[in-house]
């Protein structure tokens, strides 16, 4: 996959940073994604073909409607169309509710991250790397 490149190292380090410094100094989609921003407003500019959102994962990402399952920041953090879809039904709320119960468990702890299953194939990632294994299962039988 070819993407454009930035033109000028230096900007991009100084727009790197104000974005960390602003997301409370961690990295993150988050952050890059501020960094960006950050790096056109400098006047950065970049060389080579502009990714898409079918072939950058972080562009899909961006264009998905992320937000809580409840109010106030609270619960588990996915995107609109999953979350609505769960709600649908008695058995999605069930998983919901536990998943949201995980994560608040793994908060009170102090952990930023809590494996609650539901963030499962929102990542371009993880589905490309599961057509490969795949494609190889298909191929190791012939």
């Amino acid at each position: 996959m070819a993407t454009a490149t930035k033109r000028d190292p230096k900007k991009w380090a100084r727009a790197k940073a104000k974005a960390r410094r602003k997301m409370g100094g961690k990295h993150s989609a988050r952050a890059m994604q501020l960094a960006v921003k950050y790096y056109k407003d400098m006047g950065g500019k970049y060389s080579g073909k502009k990714p898409t959102s079918k072939s950058n994962s972080l562009k899909k990402w961006g264009k998905q409607k992320w937000g809580w399952s409840k109010k106030g920041g609270k619960g588990v953090y996915l995107p609109k169309k999953k979350r609505e879809a769960l709600k649908r039904t008695a058995a999605g709320r069930k998983r919901l509710a536990a998943a949201e119960r995980k994560k608040a468990a793994a908060t009170r702890k102090g952990k930023q991250y809590s494996r609650h299953g539901l963030a499962a194939g929102t990542s371009m990632r993880r589905k490309s790397r599961k057509r490969r294994t795949t494609r190889r299962r298909r191929n190791a039988r012939s």
